[in-house]
């Protein structure tokens, strides 16, 4: 690998865990508060979740991809690759619920941290893959 090459992987990576360290604290937030205010876990992940996916579209797309605007296909990939991430996140909390009975904050750090993986692997090799105008070469 080049040094170019590299410079560019870990520029992507730099934008990639700004931009999914602000979603993910979107996540954590209201699903912390939903919880606090007493609605069921369940639900508080679920609407925590879309929240977050609303910033992540556009804190990726713009930050981390450099994808200005959409190209065919990509908001499909996009919403398959989310749909995937929510199925974890409600899987998780479910479990925690009937299973393990964790403290909330440690769950919403362990959706985070699953969730946020399995995103970088699909936006990265699949949903933004077609994007060729990517902001790796001119750095964060």
């Amino acid at each position: 690998m080049t040094k170019a090459e590299f410079r560019a992987k870990a520029v992507l990576g730099f934008r990639y865990a700004v931009a999914g360290g602000l979603t993910s604290l979107v996540y954590i937030i209201v699903y912390n508060l939903m919880v606090y205010l007493g609605l069921v876990r369940f639900f508080s992940s679920n609407l925590a979740y879309g929240a977050a996916l609303l910033f992540q579209y556009s804190a990726h797309g713009k930050f981390t991809f450099g994808h200005r605007e959409t190209k065919p296909g990509t908001l499909w990939r996009y919403l398959i690759a989310v749909g995937v991430g929510f199925l974890i996140a409600a899987l998780i909390s479910q479990a925690n619920t009937k299973l393990y009975d964790l403290p909330d904050l440690v769950v919403s750090a362990i959706v985070m941290v699953i969730v946020a993986c399995t995103n970088f692997l699909f936006f990265n090799f699949w949903v933004y893959a077609d994007h060729k105008d990517r902001p790796e070469a001119t750095g964060p």
